[in-house]
């Protein structure tokens, strides 16, 4: 794959979306704030067309952004699963302690948490890679196909994810992962800046996730699907 070039296309398609529409991308910020029609729009991008998609038919791209949203909560129930059985015992404990009659926190209760918290939390970032690793071609498939339980045909994503090669695969979501902290950073520094910070912001999310979205998508071609 030649990150370069797929970075560049999108960076083009995100530029093509809204300069010099305006109105398309005064809807992206609506759509941000009412996020299920942004998730629509996100899936208009997944189909892959080179021309993007414009903003209406509202229904649908509603209706196509719960099932994004919907799938992706059922993509991250092992993760919240393992994260609560970590956590609800160090919450027991924490709220035994500010119930009772002692005034202040007996932090060496705590200790025999850390160890169990620890490896909590690091099976949860490994549980949360390995969904992120097929959610992120099982959702594009889900748009392809227009079949919602496509997203959980885990079979056919494996085959996809080999034909892009496991390697180029990883390798590219960890630049497009790198670039969106960093770009995600900035964008939060603008949103320090009082009242027109957060204006700006709004306008600045939608091309974030635009960009990612047509990233992902050429990834997926890469596959030849």
């Amino acid at each position: 794959m030649d990150y370069k070039n797929a970075l560049m296309d999108a960076a083009q398609f995100t530029h093509d979306t809204v300069w010099g529409n305006w109105k398309r991308w005064i809807l992206l910020v609506i759509w941000t704030i009412i996020f299920p029609l942004l998730g629509g729009y996100i899936m208009d991008i997944f189909r892959g067309s080179t021309i993007p998609p414009e903003c209406n038919d509202w229904v649908r791209r509603f209706i196509d952004g719960i099932k994004y949203l919907v799938a992706g909560l059922i993509y991250s129930i092992p993760v919240i699963i393992v994260l609560l059985i970590t956590f609800i015992p160090v919450i027991k404990e924490f709220i035994s302690q500010i119930t009772s009659e002692s005034a202040e926190l007996n932090y060496e209760a705590f200790l025999p948490f850390l160890m169990p918290v620890i490896g909590g939390v690091i099976v949860a970032i490994i549980l949360g890679i390995i969904v992120t690793l097929i959610f992120t071609i099982g959702i594009i498939r889900m748009a392809r196909m227009n079949r919602f339980f496509e997203v959980f045909n885990f079979r056919e994503i494996l085959k996809t994810i080999g034909k892009i090669g496991w390697g180029t695969y990883i390798i590219a979501l960890i630049i497009i992962y790198v670039i969106s902290f960093i770009l995600g950073m900035l964008i939060n520094l603008v949103m320090e800046a009082p009242f027109i910070g957060i204006i700006i912001a709004l306008f600045l999310w939608p091309l974030l996730t635009i960009f990612e979205s047509r990233y992902f998508t050429r990834l997926y071609d890469e596959s030849g699907e």
